[in-house]
């Protein structure tokens, strides 16, 4: 345990040398910029003469649309993060000084992930800090969700983060981007669209069905975590869009696709060449 602590503070110091101290800076920033904004906006309302309740309603409401946007891109920028982790430490040599000292790949794949854990850990929690201080002012607060609705946001982004980061132990950042953000992003609507205009082609009716399907399955292999996110709220919401009726099977259905991705990269990483100088263990 004290051999893994050690790994997780050497790649937390290497993290901080590759500057990205300043993303937590500017998480900082943004959390200082979202309640300076409120409590502007609610001043210029009350300078307008519009009663102080409708006034709270109003930036309260605009105070849910930040979080909305918090929600969605934060799991894009763990996922562009997570995948550089592991590809910095090897341009720069610190993962081929581990494995020299007898560290089995594994050992160092989680020292790695849990720095990136940390990093998370202490964005998320500038971030929630920052919210709940805005929702502190407005009068919206609840305490319930000021002390306990952090691990929602938490969670997602770790598992977001671990497939992202399990796919670049092996292989290059672009790719990984490609793989978890073109595919599902680009790739796969393109294609819908695509099959859509078969019908105008006449291609046959079977052959139609069989591509939408294999599109529709392939989608399934990419977890959509944003949609699942109900930070900064600790009731879930009833799910409104087909085809999946409950949380639950959304939920299952995430946690399964981000669980192959991670199978796979560390499938790959264990079979992976990195050299003669690092040992397989």
């Amino acid at each position: 345990m004290r051999q893994y602590l050690t790994l997780v503070r050497l790649f937390w110091q290497q993290l901080i040398r590759r500057k990205s101290l300043w993303i937590v800076m500017a998480v900082v920033g943004a959390a200082l910029l979202v309640n300076y904004t409120i409590q502007s906006q609610m001043r210029t309302m009350l300078e307008q003469g519009v009663r102080y309740d409708i006034a709270t309603r109003r930036a309260a409401a605009t105070l849910e649309s930040y979080a909305e946007q918090i929600r969605g891109g934060s799991v894009f920028l763990v996922l562009l993060i997570a995948a550089l982790v592991a590809p910095a430490a090897r341009r720069d040599g610190t993962t081929q000084f581990v494995l020299t000292l007898s560290v089995s790949r594994l050992r160092l794949a989680l020292a790695q992930y849990g720095a990136l854990a940390v990093f998370i850990l202490i964005s998320v929690l500038v971030v929630h800090a920052g919210y709940m201080a805005a929702a502190y002012r407005l009068g919206i607060l609840r305490w319930s969700e000021a002390l306990l609705a952090w691990p929602l946001l938490l969670l997602p982004l770790l598992l977001v983060g671990s497939a992202s980061f399990a796919l670049s132990l092996t292989r290059p950042a672009l790719l990984v981007y490609g793989i978890l953000l073109g595919v599902p992003i680009l790739l796969l609507p393109v294609l819908e669209g695509w099959v859509g205009t078969w019908e105008a082609a006449q291609v046959p009716l079977a052959l139609r069905q069989l591509s939408a399907r294999v599109i529709d399955n392939l989608g399934l292999l990419f977890p959509q975590w944003w949609e699942l996110i109900v930070w900064p709220r600790l009731a879930l919401p009833t799910p409104e869009r087909p085809p999946l009726p409950a949380w639950g099977l959304e939920t299952l259905h995430a946690l399964s696709a981000t669980a192959f991705w991670v199978v796979a990269g560390l499938w790959a990483y264990r079979r992976h060449d990195f050299g003669s100088r690092l040992p397989t263990k």
